[in-house]
């Protein structure tokens, strides 16, 4: 792929901010120092304040489409991490001149991205939960180291030992900022919870899927889809996209950077190469 320039947009949650890159970014460019990494604070994130109020996708994806304008308007690869998906696909309906190719790393569940959730009901928690005391109380809560801890070991790392300082210390440090939580409140809400199904297949430009072989959803649900359930799910929902698997569960690009990084080169390499396609034999 001849583009030179990723974006990467980074997941939503108490304490996620563009930090949530650094360690790739370390990484890449130890072996890579041509390729421009945008990594900007998403709408509500670390130093990009925002106030009172609910965040859709178009929302987070507008300053992120008038910031690859201001980058010379050079077609860039989108780099979604989790559930930020939605937004890299508000970016490409935006801007679709402006989208070299689109990766996923950790996609959400295909039945997330295809059961719309009742806008009435995310109307009901943002302003009864959210906007309140219990809202404010609930993120003090939340971004407590001990909280931080136990969420990361049960819901986004395969090896417990891989919830390391690192990613503590700076989830607090970002969490502190108490303003940070509308961009949570509105994640959490449901308001980026849409019909996405048609947008995504119906993708012009190159994709390309990572998963993480330990993949499970967030929280606990019987309905839950395991890696390889969610695997072959996007293999026979999206034929023309290039997948691929490896270790970790669903912070790839902070639990498995190295491998992550290695795979995502490979494939701008040679974007559509069958042999790239390895998420069921991995």
């Amino acid at each position: 792929m001849s583009s030179s320039r990723l974006l990467l947009i980074h997941p939503i949650g108490v304490g996620l901010s563009s930090r949530f890159w650094d360690r790739f970014i370390r990484c890449w460019q130890a072996s890579d120092d041509t390729t421009t990494l945008l990594a900007p604070d998403l709408l509500g994130c670390g130093d990009n304040e925002h106030p009172n109020q609910q965040l859709a996708p178009e929302d987070w994806a507008a300053p992120l489409v008038d910031l690859l304008r201001d980058q010379t308007n050079t077609p860039t690869v989108l780099v979604s991490q989790g559930a930020s998906l939605p937004i890299a696909l508000a970016v490409a309906k935006s801007a679709p001149e402006l989208v070299a190719g689109l990766v996923a790393i950790s996609p959400p569940s295909w039945r997330i991205l295809e059961e719309p959730f009742p806008q009435t009901q995310s109307q009901w928690i943002w302003r009864l939960l959210f906007q309140g005391p219990i809202g404010f109380l609930f993120f003090r809560y939340a971004r407590r180291r001990a909280f931080l801890k136990s969420f990361s070991v049960n819901n986004l790392f395969a090896n417990n030992k891989d919830v390391d300082d690192e990613w503590l210390d700076t989830l607090e440090q970002e969490a502190a900022n108490m303003s940070t939580r509308w961009a949570t409140f509105s994640f959490l809400a449901g308001f980026w919870r849409r019909k996405w199904i048609s947008q995504w297949q119906k993708i012009n430009q190159p994709v390309w899927l990572l998963f993480g072989q330990e993949a499970t959803g967030i929280g606990r649900s019987k309905q839950w889809d395991d890696a390889r359930e969610r695997i072959q799910t996007y293999e026979q929902q999206m034929p023309t996209a290039v997948s691929a698997s490896i270790h970790g569960r669903n912070v790839l690009p902070y639990e498995s950077t190295s491998e992550c990084v290695s795979q995502l080169q490979s494939w701008l390499l040679h974007p559509s190469n069958p042999s790239n396609n390895q998420a069921i034999s991995h």
